[in-house]
């Protein structure tokens, strides 16, 4: 028998248990958002008072679960207000930080290098891209019109932030300046006309103030000069300064611009376009305005401190970032001695604890000994103690049977009464197996990967032995004992071999 008769026999839609990624699992999203780890509450925390949550496990833990739980959460609660970003991509962040310090991209020791020179700075970097790319975004689209009203204080800041840290496949830096000009109903800076006014008036200035000087000091000139006089000599040097200071906002905007952009090393940037919109901005808030300097920390949160003020401006009331898949990164190849150093930065209390930030770690579980084997001193900078900590994340057979349960109603037809059989796990199972049994065995296997993984494989194998005739009230639909057994057996052999090789 085919599984997919077998599956229509008991009223499934689809395969519950088929797939092993949890970002590309369709049946996931429609698991009601109650069936999650018993620790989801601690590490989400409270949207009213944001806070850190850092959660370890082993590969096929439920990492990846309970962040897209989160994820679910934090969207369809309607007092959360919190703009969330996901720091999961870091083949691209790293690219850069790679090429900013010019190492050879299939270096032996580059991976190493590159990680090791992956500071704190970088990270709230590439969180920063992540948050404004995302706000810019919903502002170009009009989605916040309150933007409009925003002080000029935090529209420069909008400005310049955008302006350093922008990177979308939707819109090009010059189409989200024009947005955002758009919503904010900003200037778009000096016309074509006023720069040739200026333009001018610098080559004027320097001719006639150079003509004067030469002609003072009896220099001898390729064209005739008319008239002579000290107050010629002071006009050409007036008019030539005057045309040269109309030229030094430019001069500091330009080199403010290649001195931040040379300082954000994780997202390619040309300082042009970025000392364009710093001379928009008006000379008495441009002064005030915060950029990056070098690998410091502290014009960082600066940055990120503004930022959040804006979050508040359009209504948000805090900023999210889920970090997970970090094993998943090329660079690192799931190494834990690249891993290591990469987060170890991370873990520091000025962002950990940072007002109206709420940064959530998903972990491997070998990690954990950042945590717990730290030194008192590396204990004191961390400040664990105050963030929602889970050292591993442990599934009883209880929690991973109901979340089994569960996904087998997620796959069932709308409206099917939830008394036929096919809505209960142990509906599966030929009289003589135990609930507690499949439950004990569950525990056993330890993860929903490997929970999931064998239910999947039990319903398949017996399905191929079946005949296609079978009648419908026949027990044989239920998975016997004997089958249980075996399979059992072979995926507890499976597990403790993932285990052995992970430690």
């Amino acid at each position: 028998m085919f599984p997919h008769t077998w599956r229509h026999h008991w009223a499934l839609d689809e395969d519950p248990f088929v797939q092993e990624d949890a970002d590309k699992d369709t049946v996931l999203a429609r698991v009601p958002m109650e069936a999650v780890h018993s620790s989801f509450d601690r590490l989400y925390g409270s949207t009213d008072s944001p806070g850190p949550g850092i959660v370890f496990g082993e590969k096929g833990s439920g990492k990846s679960s309970l962040r897209l739980a989160m994820k679910r959460r934090l969207e369809n609660d309607a007092d959360a207000r919190a703009l969330y970003v996901e720091y999961i991509e870091f083949d691209s962040f790293l690219t850069e930080a790679r090429k900013a310090d010019r190492l050879p991209p299939n270096g032996q020791k580059t991976p190493r290098r590159v990680v090791e020179r992956y500071l704190l700075a970088d990270h709230i970097d590439a969180m920063l891209s992540l948050g404004v790319s995302k706000l810019a975004d919903e502002i170009a689209d009009g989605k916040h019109p309150s933007a409009s009203s925003m002080s000029p204080k935090h529209k420069a800041s909008l400005v310049a932030l955008t302006g350093l840290y922008y990177r979308s496949d939707e819109r090009s830096g010059d189409e989200i300046d024009r947005g955002l000009r758009r919503v904010l109903k900003q200037p778009s800076g000096r016309s074509f006309l006023t720069k040739l006014v200026i333009f001018l008036a610098a080559v004027a200035g320097v001719a006639v103030g150079g003509a004067a000087i030469a002609d003072s000091f009896n220099v001898e000139l390729p064209f005739e000069v008319q008239e002579s006089g000290q107050w010629r000599v002071l006009g050409g040097i007036l008019l030539s300064a005057a045309g040269l200071l109309a030229w030094i906002p430019g001069l500091v905007a330009q080199r403010r611009a290649s001195k931040a952009t040379k300082a954000v090393r994780v997202v390619p940037r040309d300082p042009d376009p970025l000392a364009a919109l710093l001379l928009r901005i008006p000379s008495s808030v441009r002064r005030d305005l915060a950029l990056p300097e070098g690998p410091a920390v502290g014009t960082r949160l600066v940055l990120l401190q503004r930022f959040i003020a804006i979050l508040h401006d359009v209504g948000y009331r805090s900023f999210w970032v889920l970090m997970d898949r970090i094993d998943e990164a090329t660079v690192l190849s799931g190494r834990a001695d690249l891993m290591r150093p990469f987060v170890e930065s991370l873990l520091e209390h000025r962002l950990l604890q940072f007002e109206g930030m709420a940064l959530k770690l998903f972990l491997p579980i070998e990690l954990s000994r950042l945590y717990l084997g730290a030194s008192p001193d590396a204990l004191k900078s961390m400040r664990l103690d105050k963030a929602s900590s889970i050292p591993e994340l442990r599934w009883t057979g209880q929690e991973l049977s109901q979340v089994a349960a569960q996904r087998l109603r997620a796959v069932r037809p709308d409206g099917t009464p939830l008394e036929e059989p096919g809505a209960r796990l142990m509906d599966f199972f030929a009289e003589e197996i135990d609930e507690n049994q499949v439950r004990e065995t569950l525990s056993e296997l330890g993860t929903p990967r490997l929970a999931f993984g064998f239910l999947g494989a039990l319903m398949a194998e017996h399905a191929r032995e079946l005949s296609d005739d079978l009648p419908q009230d026949d027990p044989a639909w239920r998975i016997p004992q004997r089958r249980f057994e075996i399979l059992r057996a072979s995926w507890l052999d499976r597990a403790r071999g993932l285990r052995r090789a992970l430690n």
